[in-house]
């Protein structure tokens, strides 16, 4: 149990650094494709657009980010094939490290950082007032089918899995 811990601890991390690389190096970007509510994308839209550097930097990160994501998780299916687990500790394994990143997405990003805290506010003041920092619930129907898809898929992980090993 203390590896898939470890496991959503890392997920969380990257999570965590894409969310820094979407807000401070290709903000147009993260506000478009990675759930910023609308008023505030629509902000994001008319700041000045980065260096080219500074974009190439920022999808590098983003590819390293998501990259690291996916050995995170080869990494998650190698360990439970190789430790010979039950259906139910896969289906765990996985809701684990699925919905403990959405909670952490949920508590840390939209609520903490967005909500609470204002972070892109404090960085571009052209969004200085949008309503979307004092709406928590902003993408809550998105976070809710988030919720049960990940749920379908450390089940079907889980079943995939279990019928490797045994």
């Amino acid at each position: 149990m203390i590896e898939t811990l470890i496991m959503l601890g890392l997920v969380c991390i990257l999570a965590t650094l894409l969310l820094f690389d979407f807000i401070v190096l290709i903000p147009k970007f993260g506000s478009k494709y990675f759930g910023a509510p609308d008023d505030i994308k629509e902000m994001m839209e008319k700041i000045p657009d980065r260096p080219m550097w500074v974009n190439i930097l920022g999808v590098f990160i983003m590819i390293v980010g998501f990259g690291g994501v996916i050995v995170i998780l080869t990494w998650a299916i190698i360990d439970t094939i190789k430790s010979d687990m039950s259906f139910l500790y896969v289906f765990i394994r996985f809701l684990i490290i699925f919905e403990g990143y959405k909670l952490y997405d949920i508590i840390c990003f939209d609520y903490l950082m967005l909500t609470k805290f204002k972070l892109p506010e404090k960085l571009y003041p052209e969004t200085v007032g949008a309503k979307g920092y004092d709406n928590f619930g902003f993408n809550a129907k998105s976070q809710m089918i988030k919720i049960v898809i990940f749920f379908f898929i450390s089940l079907l992980i889980a079943i995939i899995l279990t019928k490797i090993i045994h």
